[in-house]
This record gives C-alpha cells, sequence and structure tokens, in this order.
C-alpha cells in the first residue's frame, strides 16, 4: 500500500468527510465531485484498501439517491470485491 503522508491522508479523509455531508444535505452533484479526488488518490495505489471501499459505498449511495440504480449497483459490488478481497 502507498504510505500517505498525514497531508495526503487527512485531505482524502476531508474529501470524503465533505461528500457525506453534502449527500446528507441532499446535494448529490457537489459530493460526487467532492468524493472524486479522494477516490482517485485511492485508486493510485495498486492495493485496495478498506477506505476506498468506504467511499465506493458512499458513491454507491449517491448514486443510489440519483435514482442511477446500475452504477449504484457496480459501486456496490466494488465495495463487496474489496472487503472480501482484504477479509481473506
Amino acid at each position: 500500500m502507498k504510505n500517505y503522508n498525514t497531508k495526503e491522508f487527512l485531505r482524502i479523509k476531508r474529501g470524503y468527510e465533505q461528500a457525506a455531508h453534502l449527500l446528507a444535505q441532499g446535494k448529490c452533484k457537489p459530493a460526487l465531485t467532492a468524493l472524486k479526488r479522494p477516490i482517485r488518490s485511492l485508486e493510485y495505489s495498486s492495493e485496495k484498501t478498506l477506505f476506498l471501499a468506504k467511499c465506493y459505498e458512499l458513491e454507491a449511495q449517491i448514486y443510489e439517491k440519483l435514482e442511477d440504480h446500475e452504477r449504484s449497483d457496480h459501486y456496490r459490488r466494488e465495495a463487496r470485491k474489496i472487503e472480501s478481497q482484504i477479509s481473506g
């Protein structure tokens, strides 16, 4: 796994938290935009992490609210795949 320094990790975490906050307010498109950077940073590493699975799950929730069930299912499957790979 890529080692993130504190500044990088906090930027990723802040983007995730901002996306979750925007989703709670019902602002789906800005939430997707806020989530884009954390996902891109986490996908850059060749090893998938549980935090990336959390980001995919949040993205699935956003698409569910936007009533794009196909994308929502896709990101849920990706999150489950990562979780199952990590758990063994």
